[in-house]
C-alpha cells in the first residue's frame, strides 16, 4: 500500500541524486558516474512482478550515510547536502528494523543512570532504541519533514542569488 512516506522518500532520493550530480567533488568522472548509477539506476523484479529499487539506497540509509559520507567526498560544504542528510536520517528506522530486547534493556539501564544524574543525556542519543524511536516519530510526522526544510532554508550558507 502506497503511503505519504513513500513519496517523501522519493523526494529525498531526488535530492540525493541532485547532490551527487551537481555538487563539486574531486572524484573522477568515471567513478562519479558509477556511484550515481549504483545508487539510482539499479532495480529488480520482486515476486509480484513489480520493479523495486536496489539495496544500495537502503544500505546507505541503514548506515546513516545517505547519499554518501566518506567514500564520496565533496569539495565544499553545502546546505543542500546537509538538508538531504537530515531528511534521510529517519529512514534508517524503516530499513533496519526494531531494536532487540538487549538494546531495550541497555537503554533502560543507561536511562536510569541519566535520571540519577550519573551520565550525560547525550549518551542516550547514540543508542539504537533512542535512534529507532526518534526515526519512527519523524517518519510518522510529515510536519517534521516540512519544518526541517523550512529551517534549512533559513540557515546561512545558501547562495544569495539563483545561479544556473
Amino acid at each position: 500500500e502506497h503511503q505519504l512516506i513513500d513519496d517523501i522518500e522519493s523526494f529525498v532520493h531526488v535530492l540525493g541524486w541532485t547532490v551527487l550530480c551537481c555538487l563539486p567533488s574531486p572524484v573522477d568522472i568515471n567513478r562519479h558516474t558509477r556511484v550515481v548509477s549504483l545508487l539510482y539506476d539499479h532495480s529488480f523484479k520482486i515476486m509480484t512482478g513489480h520493479e523495486e529499487g536496489g539495496s544500495a539506497k537502503e544500505n546507505r540509509f541503514i548506515l546513516g550515510e545517505y547519499p554518501f559520507k566518506k567514500s564520496f567526498p565533496f569539495t565544499e560544504h553545502s546546505p543542500i547536502l546537509e538538508l538531504t542528510r537530515n531528511l534521510a536520517s529517519p529512514f534508517h528506522t524503516r530499513y533496519s528494523g526494531p531494536p532487540t530486547e538487549e538494546d531495550k534493556q541497555a537503554f533502560e539501564s543507561f536511562n536510569a543512570f541519566v535520571l540519577e544524574g550519573q551520565l550525560d543525556k547525550k549518551l542516550l542519543d547514540t543508542l539504537p532504541v533512542y535512534r529507532y524511536n526518534l526515526g519512527v516519530e519523524r517518519l510518522s510526522n510529515s510536519e517534521w519533514f516540512l519544518n526541517t526544510i523550512q529551517d534549512a532554508l533559513k540557515a546561512p550558507g545558501w547562495p544569495d542569488k539563483e545561479g544556473a
